[in-house]
């Protein structure tokens, strides 16, 4: 994800310094677009993302983001089970967008203040010893999978560009990066592990565990549409 923000921060800076084609005319900066995130594909909670912008000026849009979330990457968590992390869940970020009219009034920079839910469930091993008499030691230690959901509340600011590969302004290409906060709230959905259970050992999974909290939000994205 950091070689991705240096891409993206680079995009947006080459965005800036090229020659814009002047006085676009509003029909073809205004209207409907659909398009979708590439990013959300390679993002820990993977997904498909489908969004709508709609641009009622030239220079304001309203954009809503969704995001089915279903891929499961087991390699990000370097974990040998069978079981997790089995993630599954969505995501939606309604957002405000303003288009900064630029060197020869082509608008395609722009500003934006998004808000965001994300609800995930996932599977997370756990260790627990098996005893078949209590008062001696545990025959044998078990993994076994306990789900936990984790809902997710963010808001960000965001600098994006939208660039069109053709005259007619039909298809786009459209890049952004923000920053800003979120509060995550996990917990075990349904069954807890017993006491004296612990996690899988594997450190590069237990660096990734999350938790319940404040953290910093950086939306990125990568999105390729069409305008209606």
């Amino acid at each position: 994800m950091k070689q991705l923000s240096i891409v993206l921060i680079l995009c947006l800076l080459t965005t800036i310094s090229s020659k814009a084609q002047r006085n676009t005319p509003d029909e073809l900066l205004t209207g409907l677009r659909i398009s979708t995130n590439l990013v959300t594909l390679k993002e820990p909670d993977g997904g498909v993302s489908l969004a709508l912008e709609y641009r009622y000026k030239k220079n304001w849009s309203v954009v809503m983001e969704g995001t089915w979330i279903f891929i499961d990457e087991k390699a990000d968590y370097n974990i040998r089970g069978r079981y997790t992390p089995m993630a599954k869940g969505f995501r939606i970020r309604p957002e405000i967008r303003y288009y900064v009219p630029g060197r020869g009034q082509g608008y395609k920079l722009f500003f934006a203040q998004e808000i965001s839910y994300k609800r995930v469930s996932y599977r997370e091993e756990w260790i627990k010893s098996v005893m078949s008499d209590p008062n001696s030691g545990p025959d044998y230690e078990q993994i076994s999978a306990y789900e936990k959901v984790k809902n997710i509340y963010g808001t960000a600011g965001k600098v994006g560009c939208q660039l069109f590969f053709d005259r007619s302004h039909k298809f786009m290409i459209e890049f952004y990066i923000g920053l800003g906060l979120k509060y995550r709230d996990v917990a075990f959905k349904d069954e807890v592990p017993p006491a004296g259970s612990y996690l899988e050992d594997n450190s590069s999974y237990l660096a990734d565990v999350p938790k319940t909290g404040w953290n910093i939000n950086v939306p990125m994205g990568i999105k390729v549409g069409y305008r209606f």
